[in-house]
């Protein structure tokens, strides 16, 4: 045995330990639902994750079953739980979420989740704008009417979330203090930082020209935009071609970086398995809808 533990083996000490833990926890709970829950989900965990681990963790567990306690008296169904505590607190809670789930049915709703997910990155991003700000004002503005299309069926809240960031990070550019509305030229060089945001700003700069009479546009400078992208593009290989490690997953981004590089064709890593790729003394060809294009496997630094 090992010393300070008498006669008593491991994992019988700890499984002893669990138990008092437990039985503690249960007389602090007052309905007896619920401490018998608690009990239960005590015994599973000690099954579940060994002794050890369970005695440890067990009084973590505690708080959660005392606040269903002192909120419902009962076990609660997996909607109540999520309006409660929220998906973020829920995942704090793994192994009780899962103990309910195998041992008292409650179910996941998975749709719910996702949505609990998406409110709490809107409120994230309504709370990135300076306070009582013009830009505040005209994003929780926007918020709202994204709000009423998501409650009519028209949108959805991840739409819906994706505007709205969109939105957040043309109000930044223009004016980290939000002291101003943007203006035609705060679009236009947004867009050509991130060119792909053009579909997404829309919303907003048509929300702006109906509330303030301007007349916004999206506009993407075509060839800026490429330019752009050939210089982000000859960056990626250039670090690529400094990598130690250049194994199956290396050739497969490189060849996903070089066919847009050098021929403007756009792969995926996906679509790239389907293809024939073959290596040759000076490089690699690719044989994409009967045409072999070469790729160099390394670049001048």
């Amino acid at each position: 045995m090992p010393a300070g533990r008498g006669d008593v083996c491991e994992p019988c000490y700890w499984t002893r330990t669990c138990r008092k833990r437990i039985s503690i926890g249960q007389a602090g709970i007052t309905t007896n639902v619920l401490s018998k829950a608690f009990g239960e989900f005590g015994e599973w965990l000690i099954r579940a994750t060994g002794p050890h681990k369970a005695a440890l963790k067990i009084n973590h567990f505690f708080s959660f079953f005392l606040e269903i306690d002192q909120a419902w008296s009962r076990i609660p169904s997996y909607s109540e739980l999520l309006h409660h505590f929220g998906a973020e607190g829920l995942r704090r809670v793994r192994l009780p979420m899962r103990w309910l789930h195998e041992e008292q049915g409650v179910e996941t709703d998975h749709q719910a989740k996702k949505i609990d997910s998406e409110k709490r990155r809107i409120k994230a991003c309504l709370r990135s704008m300076p306070s009582a700000s013009i830009s505040e004002k005209a994003l929780h503005a926007y918020w709202q009417q994204l709000e009423t299309r998501i409650e009519a069926g028209k949108t959805s809240h991840t739409s819906a979330r994706l505007a709205l960031r969109a939105a957040a990070a043309l109000l930044l550019a223009t004016d980290r203090e939000g002291q101003r509305l943007p203006q035609q030229g705060d679009v236009d060089n947004y867009l050509q930082a991130v060119p792909g945001q053009a579909a997404s700003v829309t919303g907003f700069t048509n929300f702006l020209n109906r509330q303030h009479a301007t007349t916004l546009a999206p506009r993407v400078d075509v060839k800026r935009a490429r330019k752009r992208r050939k210089e982000t593009l000859a960056r990626t290989l250039m670090t690529m071609a400094r990598c130690a490690d250049q194994g199956e997953a290396w050739r497969e981004a490189w060849i996903v970086a070089a066919m847009e590089y050098f021929h403007d064709t756009k792969v995926t890593q996906k679509m790239l398995r389907q293809l024939t790729v073959e290596r040759t003394t000076d490089g690699i060809q690719v044989v994409m809808s009967d045409v072999t294009y070469w790729l160099p496997l390394d670049i001048e630094c």
